[in-house]
């Protein structure tokens, strides 16, 4: 006697490939990890203050209960380093931002990177936060590093934390991940190299400096020109497109970042261009 299975007459169930998720499952999948991320961080987010980049974030900023990570990008030299400027200047910019919205101690955590290395310059970071907020911790390991992190974003009275590293095992990132979320105060990792592409941050982002313009007549620049890649975006709006990026500008004067309108951004062709600026090594958005 033939034996007829419950499920023979059953519509057929959609296979997932491997490696190809469907874009409708994705988006469920990724309005429950944004829900539950909200509600762990007690739904706060602070804004950038640059609306085109907020529009794409969580809650309209960045999660205060979430990992954050800015990797230093090439200068037009070439070169890539942590201090060359644009990445340590983004990271300040942010730690600003977080501290309008969250009194108490800013921890900075570092590593010293050889012979004739200096911390940040005190002054310099008065244009984004009040330096007498500062506290400077210096670590040999990267485990003590981490440590360090971990124990700031347990202490009360911490607004924000932020480390430097080189670190490559994501192992560290997952602790700092589920620390911030469980206390609520968000966490910047500066990175000097690229980060593992397993990592769990919130958001990752590329900066880099970009030839600045010059008054008419004049060799110096009217105002510092970044380039910012946002290459990582776990709870924000899903996008097919590719890896979004601004041109933005600060201006010492009045302290204010704003992102370059598109027809001075245009204005710049050839130098944007030479930096790689919509090349197409681009990556997706969501990471």
């Amino acid at each position: 006697m033939p034996v007829i299975s419950p499920t023979a007459f059953a519509p057929p169930t959609a296979t997932i490939e491997q490696g190809h998720v469907p874009p409708k499952l994705r988006e469920q999948v990724r309005r429950l990890e944004r829900a539950h991320s909200a509600q762990r961080a007690g739904r706060t987010a602070v804004p950038t203050g640059l609306v085109a980049i907020d529009a794409l974030l969580p809650e309209g900023g960045l999660l205060t209960g979430a990992l954050h990570e800015i990797e230093a990008g090439q200068a037009p030299s070439g070169r890539v380093a942590p201090h060359d400027g644009p990445a340590l200047g983004f990271a300040a910019y942010l730690l600003g931002r977080f501290g309008q919205d969250r009194p108490g101690t800013i921890l900075w955590c570092r590593q010293p990177l050889g012979v004739f290395d200096a911390p940040p310059y005190a002054p310099a970071l008065s244009g984004w936060f009040d330096p007498a907020r500062l506290l400077m911790v210096t670590a040999r390991r990267e485990e003590d590093l981490f440590w360090a992190m971990e124990e700031g974003l347990r202490t009360p009275g911490i607004a924000a934390v932020l480390g430097e590293t080189r670190a490559a095992d994501p192992t560290p990132g997952r602790r700092l991940s589920l620390a911030t979320e469980k206390n609520g105060v968000p966490a910047l990792l500066l990175r000097s190299q690229p980060a593992p592409p397993q990592s769990v941050c919130t958001t990752r982002w590329r900066v880099a400096s970009t030839p600045s313009p010059a008054a008419a007549g004049s060799e110096d620049p009217v105002t510092v020109q970044w380039r910012i890649e946002l290459r990582r975006n776990r709870f924000g709006t899903p996008s097919t497109e590719e890896m979004p990026g601004w041109l933005v500008e600060w201006n010492d004067e009045t302290h204010h970042l704003a992102v370059v309108p598109q027809a001075r951004h245009r204005s710049t062709g050839p130098a944007a261009a030479g930096l790689g600026w919509g090349g197409p090594s681009r990556q997706r958005l969501v990471g």
